[in-house]
């Protein structure tokens, strides 16, 4: 099955393509009548092809050499978005509650949909608060840069931790986050 086909079964919630786009926006990453026509008609609430958000990935990706920092100050902006004006603050009131959050059926799962080998997972396979680490497995078809800084983005939006780090160099699908 082809990327494109694959693209058009899996779903996305207008919020997330929406959220993308506003984050680059702020952080004036993208701009002009190309984004703007990609996020045209977009409801927050409904479901649109994957491939609109992967449209407006590709401005960032055509436009720039070096994308990994941006796509990660992208998803940051986006959690920060998400808790400031979204619902996040009335979900998480701490930092850590956003990896089990994510992870569950109200996170991740609630903003995409299609069949479950595109949909892929998001999940918590440890976590130790005590010792302020967890360690994520994620299957999903998002920028694992984007998602990257979702995850940091999301723990640091409520502001009671001091430190985040995560990192996915050993294993694309593996992050290993350290928080305190």
């Amino acid at each position: 099955m082809s990327a494109k086909k694959n693209s058009f079964e899996l779903k996305v919630m207008g919020a997330t393509i929406l959220g993308f786009a506003q984050a680059c926006i702020n952080l004036h990453i993208i701009a002009g009548s190309r984004a703007t026509s990609l996020i045209s008609n977009i409801k927050p609430t409904s479901w649109y092809p994957f491939q609109r958000l992967r449209d407006i990935e590709s401005i960032v990706l055509e436009s720039y050499e070096y994308t990994a920092p941006i796509m990660e100050r992208v998803g940051m902006e986006m959690m920060l978005s998400w808790y400031k004006f979204g619902p996040g603050a009335d979900i998480i009131k701490r930092g850590v509650e956003f990896l089990k959050f994510q992870s569950g059926s109200q996170g991740y799962a609630s903003v995409v949909q299609g069949p479950e080998e595109l949909v892929g997972s998001f999940n918590l396979v440890e976590l130790d608060e005590k010792n302020g680490k967890a360690l994520i497995n994620s299957t999903t078809p998002f920028d694992k840069n984007l998602e990257r800084g979702v995850i940091i983005g999301g723990m640091s939006a409520p502001g009671d931790l001091d430190y985040i780090d995560v990192k996915n160099d050993e294993d694309r699908d593996f992050f290993k986050v350290e928080f305190y």
